[in-house]
């Protein structure tokens, strides 16, 4: 039993380490292709950025999202803070075709911690990028010091509800990014009006209810009624603060130029409209998203395009190969101005340092196999010593001596067996249970404090890892450390099997 859970342990390690390579492979590759679709689309040359590829790309049927952008670094500043990030012009409309720019924004979407308040500030979407707003990850947003618009609703502690009624409510279905700081006071005069108040511009009015939507107009929160058991009653009333957006003043190369020809150029001036997180750590960490237009004239480049992000039907992006033979057809349609190069290709070096580590993993593993066929050898060894009597019996009784050693073979086989099919168990049952357990891990190393800063390199809770039936790489895995360990526990009893086959019979019997 013991041979069998030294196995069973070590098949576990090997597999659940192999395992969660894997998944931190597949985690980046998801990554990559969320931040740069597919396959990009760069010019060889300056002058071939003036060229619109953008309908001949799309015209493949294979193509399901193209869309372009133009890059280069901008200077932010408010007041004496400053930051230089890597600036990106996208289409707003095109864009989340290929990259899932909402999904960004939700993630770095950050929650105001307020006393007697709650934060209701709707996470901000693609729809709110304008000429005028920008997008900034979260450390430019330290950096500067700013942050999007927010607003918050006034929680009235006191306010008694009648006893098993579910209470109606009014939740901030949008905030312009131009709101600005404000104090909105809305109060029911019966179940089809309402009174708005807002006491800074002293703003008042009186709205009949044709819908669940309250839309003041530009620069105001747009108010959606959820009703509850009950219509709002005359009375329900709901409070809410408003927080206007920073305002940043950006600076480009061009002013430079218009400097030197003492021409004088104001700064632009734009507002934060939120915080986007871009889930691949090899993207910039400091990094502004603001519209094509936005950057064209900010540049001074107009129908200039550095290039194309490009997004492919799932039969063609599942096959690397596939898609790399597609890649190499358009880019022949393109001509010899623009190179088209697969997500695979552009982060080769990264993949080929994963997959190094994960056979350097392998070859750290295979010792602990090792050391379990060391210990099912001496317990086989063990055994052989303290059954020689019975092996000269067997073997003057007329047992071949090939056939008395095949069964210390066999016993190492049964052990490897054995092992095997139970340490593939337990990594199942580590992968079933691995959040509970990197968390308790964590925890114990690092603090709850620290949980934050290893889940930035290390995210163990968003990691996929498959089961066997769910992946054939995964399959693969399993099968082939309990096939390792299966020969290596029959190998182990070899040197067993071999002492007792060669024990002379008429010295066994005598033997004390």
């Amino acid at each position: 039993m013991l041979a069998v859970v030294g196995v069973a342990l070590g098949v576990n390690v090997m597999i659940v380490v192999i395992a969660f390579m894997q998944g931190f492979q597949e985690k980046f590759r998801s990554d990559i292709i969320d931040a740069q679709g597919h396959a990009r689309v760069l010019p060889l040359n300056p002058s071939s950025r003036t060229k619109d590829l953008k309908s001949t790309l799309s015209a493949h049927p294979e193509v399901v999202g193209c869309s372009p952008y133009i890059q280069g670094q901008l200077l932010l500043q408010n007041r004496e803070y400053t930051s230089i990030p890597h600036s990106i012009g996208v289409d707003p409309v095109t864009s989340s075709e290929v990259l899932p720019f909402n999904a960004f924004l939700e993630k770095g979407h950050s929650v105001i911690d307020a006393f007697d308040s709650e934060d209701v500030t709707p996470v901000p979407t693609m729809d709110s990028l304008e000429d005028k707003v920008v997008f900034i990850s979260l450390e430019v947003a330290n950096r500067l010091g700013v942050r999007p618009a927010a607003i918050l609703r006034k929680i009235d502690h006191n306010k008694t509800q009648r006893t098993g009624r579910k209470v109606g409510t009014v939740r901030v279905q949008r905030l312009d990014p131009f709101v600005s700081s404000a104090e909105w006071n809305i109060e029911f005069l019966g179940p089809s009006q309402v009174l708005i108040q807002e006491k800074l511009s002293s703003f008042k009015q009186v709205y009949d209810l044709t819908g669940r939507l309250i839309d003041l107009g530009f620069g105001k929160p747009v108010f959606e009624l959820i009703e509850g058991d009950h219509s709002f009653a005359k009375g329900d009333t709901f409070h809410f603060q408003c927080f206007r957006a920073s305002t940043l003043e950006v600076y480009s190369p061009s002013m430079i130029e218009k400097a030197k020809s003492d021409e004088m150029s104001p700064p632009h001036e734009v507002k934060v409209g939120g915080i986007i997180e871009v889930p691949w750590q090899g993207f910039h960490s400091e990094v502004l998203f603001g519209s094509l237009r936005f950057m064209e004239d900010i540049k001074n480049q107009p129908n200039v395009r550095d290039g194309y992000y490009l997004k492919f039907s799932d039969n063609t992006a599942g096959d690397d190969k596939k898609l790399g033979n597609l890649c190499e057809e358009l880019e022949e349609k393109g001509g010899d101005d623009w190179a088209i190069i697969p997500w695979f290709v552009e982060n080769a070096w990264f993949f080929e340092l994963l997959k190094f580590e994960e056979y350097l993993m392998v070859l750290i593993m295979i010792p602990i196999g090792l050391v379990a066929a060391f210990a099912i050898a001496i317990a086989l060894m063990t055994s052989v010593l303290r059954k020689i009597k019975e092996i000269g019996l067997l073997i003057a009784i007329g047992g071949n001596q090939f056939s008395v050693g095949l069964i210390f073979c066999l016993q190492g086989f049964i052990i490897g067996s054995l092992g095997a099919i139970l340490g593939c168990g337990f990594a199942i049952l580590f992968i079933k249970y691995r959040d509970t357990l990197m968390s308790f891990i964590v925890e114990k190393i690092a603090g709850k404090e620290g949980q934050a800063g290893v889940a930035q390199f290390y995210d163990f809770y968003s990691l996929e890892v498959f089961y066997p039936w769910e992946s054939t790489e995964s399959m693969m895995t399993f099968l082939s450390f309990a096939a390792f360990a299966i020969l290596v526990s029959t190998i182990a009893g070899l040197l067993p099997a071999w002492r007792a086959a060669r024990l002379n019979p008429a010295d066994a019997l005598r033997s004390e």
